[in-house]
């Protein structure tokens, strides 16, 4: 529902406006960057459209805040957030995972697994962590003909229950150039009483004639007051909600990663210092060791360490420029940060960043870890060398 949607309210007051106005786009497209709940906002308008009672503030009612929402009891309600109402049709990248589906995958294929990752994550997750659900490996998810075709037959059928039929097509720029012309006919003109609710993470990778066609939908970041009381309301520690919610940059996803993983967290601090470390005695057999060890990760978690890696870089440059009053972190890692900040200035802190935000991007993209971690590691050992021989220079003036 609505109100379970962190802050964004404005956003939500102007759709709010427009079902009770009746002026229902056929075709939105929910966009922004990832982790900024974009499905979870379109499966709670979904829900609101074809809600039987909803609720309003006028009537005593408390919305969090909010003018109006859907009852979240009537029974196309509790369809809808089961994910099970009969005129909810979803549509998302995926392929075949060499086991169960072995040939002509579509979306159907794998609905069990879409509405319990959805159910659990509050339809907040990565496509990564989707493709990881699946089972497809090293395959590239795409939005197929089949699913296209899906689309057209799901049309041509009669709405069951709801006044408006609702169609999710997750990450729209996953879709197939070879079958947009499916889609293009049916977006332009939709069945009567039929939503097309589109989202996407990068619209410069959407075909224009897709494109051209829909209603932009701009949902901005969390801010990170709201992302704390949302933390806090959940249940988290009021100190732990704070360092969340910061280095979580607006991200619910990196929020819930942070959370789900604070142990790990810690851990993954103590092997970016031995890193560090290692780097520094430029110990290349400690750095190949390593590297294998650290290169067993899954994609995700290994991209969750390269992004603490680039908060320890963070605090160390803070440090550095004396700005800890800012800084919330434990007594370990300032200790550590004290310590190794002389070596991340602002003169190579972009030698820094580039290098791990290009490891993230690679790892996206299913490379050998083990080596790109070694690469890194040379590379790391040549920016802190030149940091610490800056250092010894300044140091005999």
């Amino acid at each position: 529902m609505f109100r379970d949607i962190v802050g964004r309210k404005n956003l939500i007051e102007q759709l709010i406006s427009a079902v009770q106005a009746g002026r229902i786009p056929h075709a939105q497209l929910f966009w922004g960057p990832e982790g900024d709940q974009k499905l979870a906002l379109a499966l709670a308008y979904a829900q609101y459209i074809n809600c039987r009672h909803k609720l309003y503030a006028t009537d005593g009612h408390d919305l969090n805040g909010l003018s109006s929402d859907a009852c979240g009891k009537c029974p196309s309600c509790i369809k809808f957030q089961r994910l099970v109402h009969p005129d909810l049709h979803f549509v998302y990248p995926n392929n075949i995972n060499g086991g169960t589906i072995k040939k002509d995958s579509q979306s159907l294929d794998y609905i069990e697994q879409w509405r319990k990752l959805c159910l659990s994550t509050g339809a907040e997750f990565s496509y990564n962590e989707w493709v990881e659900t699946m089972g497809i490996g090293n395959r590239q998810a795409i939005i197929n003909v089949r699913d296209c075709s899906q689309i057209l037959q799901d049309l041509s059928l009669k709405s069951s229950e709801a006044d408006f039929r609702v169609i999710v097509i997750w990450l729209i720029e996953k879709l197939s150039p070879s079958t947009a012309s499916t889609l293009l006919k049916t977006l332009e003109e939709p069945e009567p009483q039929t939503v097309f609710l589109l989202v996407s993470e990068k619209t410069d990778q959407i075909l224009p004639t897709i494109l051209s066609r829909l209603q932009m939908v701009k949902v901005p970041k969390v801010e990170t007051p709201d992302l704390e009381k949302y933390l806090e309301k959940s249940g988290c520690d009021p100190q732990d909600s704070v360092l969340v919610a910061s280095r979580s940059q607006g991200s619910l996803i990196e929020a819930r990663l942070q959370l789900e993983n604070n142990e790990m967290r810690q851990n993954f601090h103590r092997s970016f210092a031995d890193w560090m470390r290692m780097c520094f005695r430029l110990d290349i057999a400690a750095i190949q060791s390593f590297s294998e060890r650290m290169g067993t990760m899954g994609r995700e978690q290994l991209k969750f360490f390269l992004e603490n890696c680039m908060d320890e870089l963070q605090g160390c440059l803070m440090t550095n420029n004396r700005c800890t009053q800012w800084l919330n972190a434990s007594e370990e890692e300032r200790s550590f940060w004290k310590n190794f900040s002389a070596y991340v200035s602002n003169q190579n802190i972009q030698q820094y960043y580039t290098l791990f935000n290009q490891a993230i991007f690679l790892v996206g993209r299913n490379i050998y870890a083990p080596a790109l971690l070694t690469d890194m590691s040379l590379e790391l050992c040549r920016i802190i060398a030149a940091a610490n021989k800056e250092l010894k220079r300044k140091n005999t003036r």
